[in-house]
């Protein structure tokens, strides 16, 4: 105290000069601020209201309007707070406009039902009946099966669970929507709408995709097309996979099989004495098909019904060429890919190769050692050529541009026996891969290295 009243002059001003400059906060304050309510929305603060209860009016008539609309009972799904404050006039909204402000930042929750696979719910849709006929129809897609086929049970590969749960309103997706999510695995799939010309073939190469990418995306279950028909192009990832057990009986061929006889009187002729004709055989069968490609087949029962007519090759003395009997060249068992490119339409039931989309008149490669056993013109696959490895194994390339060897002749793995084509039935330059082991066809990526 003594010391204030000693340099009570010299402290005068210093007091005057910080009176004033609070005084000028507080008038600046109330003259550029006014009070008012702040709308804090989920910890933010968004804007200002004069009137609070006209601002909660609004709320509740914006969610009685969204009721209205979606014809279910909601609740809101942000945190509203009002806090009273001293604010900039520009923040304050006006009444007028409280309504358009409240539709851009609010959310809304609704009780929905979701599809649960491993904990975890994929998708919502607005009832119960809704996710019973959204399943229904996912495994209804893999009803219909093969001619002399039968469905002996039809089950979801994964466990799928219904489950009732509060979520936003746009989390609740429509039974379409849900659909195309749930067998793709995206919400927005690219699509893409067939015209004269298409085939599955060329709208896979178009799009950097595989055949069977595009017949699993739509559920296809044959590859003819229709004009206007939509596809998706997603390389499918499905989050239910629908498994179908079945019976079935078919004929299949029988290859047939080429002999090779020593002709002691000539040395370098070679001359066909018999050709071969492929025999049929009946077959029982049980398979299991997930998306409708087979995974697994086991044969129950084998009938023949035509033995195969073996081909019979006659040599000279001096000729080398594979032979059942004396010294045969046989393949290693391990299959080099006879071509380069992309694989386009991979092996299933419906398709015993794999095809290989290339250039036209990129080369052809034997995919292991062995001899030619057939060369020629083969009705759909075009220009043709066999090659047999010895050990059962067969190797056949199809729709070829032209072929370099000849029937009989010892090729080594690697050797150039042909060129890409699109010769019989082709919708554009492609090898049409086979392997054939114990004259059953088999997938050649099994052998390929």
């Amino acid at each position: 105290m003594e010391y204030l009243m000693q340099n009570k002059a010299r402290l005068t001003p210093i007091i005057i000069g910080i009176s004033l400059v609070l005084i000028a906060s507080l008038l600046w304050a109330f003259v550029f601020k006014t009070p008012a309510c702040s709308v804090v929305v989920d910890g933010e603060k968004k804007f200002a209201v004069t009137n609070k209860s006209q601002a909660e009016k609004t709320i509740n008539e914006i969610k009685l309007a969204e009721e209205k609309n979606c014809a279910k009972k909601l609740e809101l799904a942000n945190n509203i707070e009002f806090k009273r404050s001293l604010v900039k006039k520009s923040a304050i909204i006006k009444t007028a406009d409280l309504e358009k402000e409240f539709q851009q930042i609010l959310k809304f929750k609704t009780m929905a039902v979701g599809l649960e696979v491993k904990g975890e719910a994929i998708a919502y849709v607005t009832n119960s009946a809704q996710a019973e006929k959204l399943l229904k129809e996912i495994k209804s897609t893999y009803e219909e099966q093969d001619e002399g086929e039968k469905l002996v049970e039809l089950a979801f590969v994964e466990k799928v669970k219904i489950v009732e749960k509060m979520v936003e309103v746009d989390e609740v997706m429509s039974p379409e929507d849900a659909y195309t999510l749930i067998t793709t695995g995206t919400k927005n799939p690219e699509k893409y709408i067939v015209e004269e010309g298409d085939s599955l073939w060329l709208i896979a190469r178009r799009n950097d995709m595989y055949v069977d990418e595009i017949v699993k995306a739509n559920s296809l279950t044959k590859e003819d097309l229709s004009l206007g028909q939509e596809l998706i192009l997603v390389k499918s990832k499905p989050y239910l996979n629908v498994m179908a057990k079945v019976e079935g009986e078919k004929v299949e061929a029988i290859p047939f099989e080429t002999v090779v006889e020593t002709d002691k009187n000539s040395t370098t002729t070679i001359r066909i004495k018999q050709n071969g004709k492929d025999g049929q055989k009946q077959i029982a069968y049980k398979a299991t098909k997930i998306n409708g490609i087979i995974e697994e087949r086991e044969i129950t029962k084998e009938t023949v019904l035509e033995k195969a007519i073996d081909k019979i090759i006659v040599k000279g003395s001096a000729v080398t060429v594979a032979s059942r009997g004396g010294s045969p060249v046989v393949g290693s068992g391990a299959l080099d890919w006879p071509t380069s490119g992309s694989i386009t339409n991979g092996y299933r039931s419906a398709h015993t190769a794999i095809d290989i989309a290339t250039k036209l008149g990129s080369p052809i490669r034997a995919a292991d050692s062995g001899y030619v056993t057939f060369t020629g013109w083969q009705g759909g696959y075009g220009n043709f050529v066999i090659v047999d490895h010895g050990n059962g194994i067969v190797t056949r390339y199809a729709h070829c541009n032209s072929i370099n060897v000849s029937t009989g002749q010892r090729v080594v793995k690697g050797e150039n026996i042909a060129t890409v084509g699109s010769t019989g039935r082709s919708s554009g330059p492609h090898l049409h891969f086979e392997v054939l082991a114990g004259g059953s066809f088999k997938n050649p990526l099994s052998y390929l290295r």
